[in-house]
């Protein structure tokens, strides 16, 4: 018996869908052999959503490597829903403020789902800096942006959102578990920033805050990434207020006004 669900599902949009979201998982891109191994639609099936994606400009394939990659038109899309292009219009500046501050890598993203998507950066200043690519995800419970947004979010979304995080562990500085990641968010809000000292990436330090929108929704972050060495302890505290006076100058300029 069909359910309300699969009466009106259409399973190639479906698999057009489910294919986005494995290209968005690896921002150097897939081969067609690769994505042949990952999803269980016919090789010409998949060859012929690969073209019609490039051709209508979602997916761009790189004529050397033949990997198919996501576009930035995709994330023009993504974009619109939290605040149109006017977000990254108004975060470059102070983000290039923060970037000539603390010469560190400068990153702006989004929650989509239960994943942080990159949306841009300003490359830090210093001889060797860590750099990302529009389109990278990275999880929520070993990020700072993850948290910075997740700790400012409405209760009742907050909770739904917490069903879907798998605590992957990736070393041992990983949060494990739901008790521990809700008291780090506890001092997120304490604090106003966010931290990952090496949790998903050994030996590299992110320091975030959140961006609000004009009705006071935390709907991306800015954050700062660097080697542990160049963010010890002793600047963190200093760091994050920087990081905060940078998302609340962004979030100024999409509207929000911060309760007194």
């Amino acid at each position: 018996m069909q359910t309300e669900k699969t009466k009106y599902n259409i399973p190639i949009l479906t698999k057009g869908m489910e294919l986005l979201e494995i290209v968005s998982q690896y921002p150097q891109g897939l081969t067609l052999a690769e994505l042949t191994s990952k999803t269980d639609t016919p090789k010409t099936s998949l060859y012929r959503l690969l073209c019609s994606f490039v051709e209508q400009g979602y997916l761009s394939k790189d004529e050397v490597t033949a990997r198919f990659s996501l576009t930035h038109k995709i994330f023009g899309m993504a974009m619109s829903s939290i605040g149109g292009p006017s977000l990254l219009e108004y975060a470059y500046d102070p983000m290039r403020r923060l970037r000539d501050r603390l010469s560190e890598t400068v990153v702006v993203g989004t929650l989509t789902e239960d994943r942080i998507v990159i949306l841009d950066q300003i490359i830090g200043s210093h001889h060797f800096c860590f750099t990302v690519k529009p389109g990278m995800n990275v999880c929520l419970h070993a990020s700072a942006p993850g948290k910075a947004i997740t700790a400012f979010m409405d209760e009742h979304e907050r909770d739904l959102l917490l069903k879907k995080i798998v605590y992957t562990r990736y070393n041992e500085n990983t949060i494990a578990c739901e008790s521990d990641f809700l008291a780090q968010l506890d001092l997120v809000r304490q604090s106003g920033y966010a931290l990952d000292l090496g949790e998903e990436l050994a030996g590299v330090r992110c320091i975030g805050a959140p961006i609000f929108n004009r009705y006071g929704k935390a709907v991306a972050a800015v954050w700062i990434t660097g080697p542990e060495g160049r963010i010890p302890d002793s600047v963190i505290a200093s760091h994050g207020r920087a990081i905060i006076d940078c998302a609340g100058e962004i979030s100024q300029k999409l509207g929000y006004t911060k309760e007194i």
